[in-house]
């Protein structure tokens, strides 16, 4: 008799966590979501983290919140993240230095970009990223910005957000395949590049259309060649690196969301639809296609084969460029 009540206590405590879980999920969210931002303030994130934040809050009826947390490349804030708990209330909103940093940086990484975090959505720039320039070089081709830097003593600077950062990697491909004196000068963001670069410090920088569009349109930098498959349509007729005469050199430009590992699937799929039900809207899709920006979110089981595909092939960059073990 004994047991058979310590059964059904049992039981009955089973099916109350069960159900005190699925109503918990149900709920979500009722709290303010965070969503980090690993790079200083004004870069190219934030010009897509924050209009979507403000379109997710609204959807979600929640507080949604971006928070700036740059260091190490984006190393630390991404920690910040995947020790977090996965309730979906804090999450990580960066580029393809989540798998940058720790393909290229292996022994200051200490989490697993793939296996550490719940992929929830990615944008994915299908047009590449783009090379721009100071003003006032005088070259508007890869051939001509070649031969201009030869003439130069010691080359031309290249700003980036740190080695494994896109940025970092466009350049970097661009002395290997171009044969271009380059080097290298490592900023807490492509914003602080940019900067820069307007003000003469740095000759080039490789960056994400969306991070560049209001330099562009007031012509304070000179774009000179794209790295999609195909040329980005908002930036009339600026040809790809393929086009240039580098067939290889083909480099997609991505944002992705994420939330820490072991992320309820209920909680990762509210947030993905969150985030697709922003993009429907008029005035985002406007926004985002001015920036240059992808406007379909990849759903997340699409999304993590992708980078898991992307993994393989910045190993491959990596060693080409001499930045990872063999």
């Amino acid at each position: 008799m004994r047991h058979a009540a310590l059964v059904s206590a049992l039981v009955i405590a089973l099916v109350s966590l069960a159900t005190g879980s699925r109503d918990a999920h149900a709920a979500f969210p009722d709290r303010t979501i965070k969503i980090i931002v690993p790079f200083a303030p004004g870069g190219p994130i934030d010009a897509i983290a924050r209009p979507l934040a403000a379109a997710m809050q609204e959807i979600l009826g929640a507080t949604v919140v971006v928070e700036n947390r740059s260091g190490a490349g984006g190393i630390i804030g991404s920690e910040t993240v995947v020790s977090a708990p996965p309730d979906g209330y804090t999450l990580l909103m960066t580029t393809g230095s989540h798998i940058g940093n720790k393909v290229f940086n292996p022994t200051q990484v200490r989490y697993d970009p793939l296996q550490g975090f719940t992929p929830i959505m990615g944008l994915i720039e299908t047009n590449g990223i783009i090379l721009v320039a100071r003003k006032d070089i005088p070259a508007n081709s890869i051939a001509t910005l070649n031969t201009y830097a030869k003439s130069q003593p010691n080359g031309l600077t290249y700003g980036h957000a740190g080695i494994g950062n896109i940025s970092y990697i466009g350049g970097e491909l661009l002395k290997l395949q171009a044969g271009i004196p380059l080097s290298g000068i490592p900023y807490r963001g492509t914003a602080a590049a940019l900067t820069d670069l307007i003000a003469g410090q740095v000759d080039l920088c490789f960056v994400g259309i969306s991070g560049a569009r209001g330099y562009i349109d007031g012509a304070q930098v000179k774009v000179l060649a794209s790295t999609g498959t195909e040329r980005a349509p908002v930036l009339n007729g600026v040809p790809t690196m393929r086009e240039s005469g580098f067939p290889d050199f083909v480099v997609f430009g991505y944002i992705g969301l994420w939330a820490p590992r072991d992320t309820p699937k209920e909680i990762a799929t509210r947030l993905y639809d969150s985030v697709k039900e922003a993009l429907t809207r008029p005035n985002m899709r406007e926004l985002f296609a001015k920036l240059g920006a992808a406007t379909d979110p990849t759903p997340p089981e699409e999304f993590a084969r992708f980078l898991e595909r992307d993994f393989v092939t910045q190993q491959r960059w990596a060693r080409e460029l001499g930045g990872a073990p063999k």
